[in-house]
């Protein structure tokens, strides 16, 4: 298969069952360039993860972007940016209509109630799953344990905690 369209139908696969957003496709994305495709190691993988958290906007897009460029330049950023995003907008566009009309049907709302813990444990799965190569040594349990208790327990922003883990990663030479 040509790599565009290699490029093209692995993030469009992504795009259509990425219920969630971008976080809940962290699992999908890897699965899909690490295991299936081998465009990359889960090493490099972490990388592109942390900098896509350490960047403004959707995570799942700006992974796509970073990807699509590794693996085929500025064509393959295009190709794949737009790979993950054309389902949700073509699923969008046609629907926007019929959305309104059944957002509160009981049945729609009881789907959407079943997908969320479904979400949940993706996420925790991505975290489970990329916890071996994050925390690495007693200092990164340290401030991996130190920023998840201050998430839960303060109303710091997020950003705060990208910006004070690249600062800890420089100081301390990780």
């Amino acid at each position: 298969m040509d790599l565009f369209l290699a490029l093209l139908w692995s993030f469009v696969k992504i795009g259509c069952v990425g219920y969630g957003g971008g976080p809940s496709m962290i699992p999908l994305i890897k699965e899909e360039v690490v295991n299936i495709q081998q465009w990359m190691n889960a090493t490099d993988f972490m990388d592109v993860l942390a900098i896509g958290n350490a960047l403004p906007g959707p995570i799942a897009t700006k992974m796509s972007v970073v990807i699509g460029y590794e693996v085929a330049g500025i064509p393959g950023a295009v190709i794949a940016t737009l790979g993950i995003v054309m389902p949700s907008l073509v699923a969008l566009i046609l629907l926007l209509k019929f959305v309104t009309l059944v957002k509160d049907n009981p049945k729609v709302k009881s789907m959407l109630k079943g997908l969320r813990p479904v979400v949940v444990a993706m996420l925790a799965y991505a975290a489970y799953d990329f916890s071996s190569g994050a925390l690495t040594n007693t200092v990164t349990w340290i401030i991996g344990g130190i920023t998840l208790a201050l998430m839960i327990f303060t109303k710091i922003h997020p950003a705060l905690f990208i910006v004070a883990g690249a600062v800890a990663g420089a100081l301390l030479q990780l």
